[in-house]
């Protein structure tokens, strides 16, 4: 069997509209409210650090409103661009996933409204709310699984 094309993502075919790292998209109104009253709101003005490189909080941020900027901070303190994060998305599911420091720094572009969502939050939720935790769950791995896929495409061509 050959696999030598397992991992050719095709460049340009993984290259994913906004509208796929919208997260929940199709969940209605009130599954949306048992998620936003486990959430905490926090706003950001244009320029902000969110979440810094290295930190070890368990917790995503659900993008309400503006738009973020994810930098990768190198060992001599230079900041490279990755992506951005558009409202209605989600950064930090690594994290929350598994439990390890932030792998980088997310800044806010411009004016931004986050909702966080603390693995401890989570998991209240998830005693009330299973079905929904189920599929808050399966979306954040859809989300994190085209970010790989984006990732590996960009590692393919050579970095941006």
């Amino acid at each position: 069997m050959d696999f030598s094309q397992f991992f050719n993502y095709g460049g340009d075919d993984v290259k994913q509209t906004k509208g796929n790292f919208v997260f929940l998209a199709d969940l209605p109104a009130e599954e949306w409210e048992h998620i936003l009253d486990a959430t905490q709101s926090y706003r950001f003005n244009a320029g902000d650090t969110v979440v810094t490189q290295g930190d070890a909080t368990r917790a995503m941020y659900i993008v309400a409103s503006g738009e973020l900027e994810v930098v990768f901070i190198g060992d001599k303190g230079d900041a490279k661009p990755i992506s951005s994060i558009d409202s209605l998305s989600v950064f930090g599911e690594q994290a929350f996933l598994d439990g390890l420091p932030r792998s980088a720094t997310v800044r806010a572009k411009t004016a931004s409204e986050l909702r966080m969502l603390s693995r401890e939050d989570f998991d209240t939720l998830a005693v009330r709310y299973p079905d929904l935790a189920r599929q808050l769950l399966l979306d954040l791995g859809r989300i994190l699984s085209l970010r790989l896929r984006e990732m590996m495409s960009l590692a393919m061509q050579g970095g941006r």
